[in-house]
């Protein structure tokens, strides 16, 4: 009796943390799915003014993915690059410089892509700015709308590094707003990216299979317990 009473108890503790990665995985899905239908509805609409954007953080969420124009300069002395861009199969780096528009905002703009040097002691050759006033078009990016989509397969919230906005502004002892954007044009014409950051691909994600395996595996362990509860009465009556 004893042993069929924990192996109930085991049942039931294995049972319940499949049901709750299920959970777990199937938020996740939904969650990648509100993102990719945002990107649909905002990628392609008409551009907004940077003037015309919500402050808070929690009004602009609506706002990602979405066409913005901003008058203003770029920051020169403030740029970085960021490692591990890709195009077209080829190594490279994302070119990052602060923006400083007409009304005094100011925030990160993704320049897009640039080739790595032949070695890792040769710098990119990255297309200069100047601090001349410009008109520059861009998507943009919500950091707190793009973290959202996470997860593992063990149903494991992610425990990653904190905002990369809070840590550009940090490095740079700067405040900016909480956004940045993804340059696609600029007027002059000289200012444009030659390799933009591409929209992601639109996908839903491995989440919902993971989360119908994760309820598979709780069907299998019930399943065991009948085996284990069938033969153990089966050995019951042998004995009578």
């Amino acid at each position: 009796m004893r042993r069929i009473i924990a192996l109930t108890f085991l049942a039931v503790i294995l049972v319940t943390g499949c049901i709750r990665g299920a959970i777990w995985q199937y938020d996740r899905y939904e969650v990648r799915h509100a993102g990719n239908e945002l990107i649909k509805k905002n990628a392609h609409i008409s551009p907004i003014s940077a003037g015309d954007l919500p402050r808070s953080e929690k009004e602009l969420e609506s706002f990602a993915w979405r066409p913005v124009i901003s008058e203003g300069r770029f920051v020169p002395e403030k740029e970085f690059l960021i490692r591990n861009r890709y195009h077209e199969g080829k190594y490279g780096y994302g070119v990052m410089t602060l923006f400083l528009s007409t009304s005094g905002d100011r925030f990160w703009v993704d320049r897009g892509w640039v080739k790595a040097g032949p070695d890792a002691k040769t710098p990119p050759i990255i297309k200069p700015v100047t601090n001349q006033e410009i008109s520059i078009e861009g998507r943009l990016r919500i950091e707190s709308v793009e973290n959202r989509v996470g997860g593992s397969l063990f149903a494991i919230p992610s425990r990653g590094g904190g905002s990369h906005l809070a840590e550009w502004n940090n490095k740079n002892a700067i405040k900016t707003q909480p956004y940045y954007l993804v340059m696609t044009d600029a007027k002059p014409e000289s200012f444009a990216p030659d390799f933009p950051t591409p929209l992601p691909e639109l996908s839903d994600g491995p989440h919902l299979a993971y989360a119908f395996q994760w309820m598979l595996f709780a069907g299998l362990v019930l399943f065991a317990l009948y085996l284990v509860l069938r033969e153990d009465r089966r050995a019951q009556r042998a004995k009578d």
